[in-house]
């Protein structure tokens, strides 16, 4: 730990993702997004396999978390029949978004929803993933937006249970992942994105999304983070 000023400031991920202030947010991993019974698997032109395949590494992370001491946080997107949490400009970004394969060279089916239609709160649609199913001690953050801290209570819940770090996983990695992990940049958490523990629906998206994330936060593996928190449990006192 450096002293700055008068501030102490952690040098290194051991410090960064100390279990007794870190806590593990997982992003978006809902049937609707994920599942290969989901809506956008069943699309055709978009493919969830690259979140298929980091179910494993976010398995690692949160399995450990829960031996480790590391709060949890599972984040889900949902809308609501009467779209009363959808703003006009929400909208119309929501239409541009149901071509956007098209801005990474996949053109998209001209008969394509919104997920706006889709992921209604209470749906199975909506529900996280059966491999990342949350037990009632961890948090569950609704959003209606890309980031989990706009309109959620996220902060409130980070700050409430003494947590000064985020290790973000899920999807999509330049989309929800992306402004979730600014957010949390920007409000002031040490924040960590899992290398291998994000997905996203086109290989080009996700290599944007990685080199932006890259430049302002650290990536190590999921295997690295849970090394370090494996070595350093946090045990509640009872």
């Amino acid at each position: 730990m450096e002293y700055t000023k008068g501030k102490y400031v952690y040098e290194n991920l051991k410090e960064i993702l100390n279990p007794k202030h870190t806590a593990l947010l997982i992003v978006d991993m809902q049937n609707g997004l994920a599942s290969l019974e989901g809506y956008t698997a069943k699309q055709g032109d978009i493919s969830v396999a690259h979140q298929q395949s980091i179910i494993p590494n976010i398995q690692l992370l949160l399995e450990t978390a829960r031996i480790t001491g590391v709060r949890v946080v599972h984040i889900r997107v949902v809308s609501e029949e009467n779209m009363a949490f959808s703003s006009p400009a929400s909208l119309y970004s929501g239409k541009k978004m149901v071509h956007f394969g098209a801005y990474w060279g996949h053109p998209g089916k001209e008969t394509r929803k919104s997920n706006r239609t889709i992921m209604i709160d209470g749906s199975w649609e909506s529900e996280i993933v059966k491999e990342l199913t949350p037990t009632k001690d961890e948090f569950i953050v609704r959003k209606y937006t890309n980031t989990a801290f706009i309109n959620t209570p996220m902060n409130q819940v980070l700050r409430s249970n003494h947590v000064e770090s985020v290790v973000v996983t899920g999807t999509t990695t330049a989309g929800c992942v992306l402004a979730t992990s600014f957010d949390a940049l920007w409000n002031d958490y040490y924040t960590v994105v899992a290398n291998d523990a994000v997905a996203d629906c086109f290989p080009e998206r996700h290599q944007a999304g990685m080199a932006i994330l890259g430049e302002k936060v650290d990536m190590p593996l999921s295997s690295e983070i849970a090394n370090i928190w494996t070595e350093n449990p946090h045990q509640p006192k009872m």
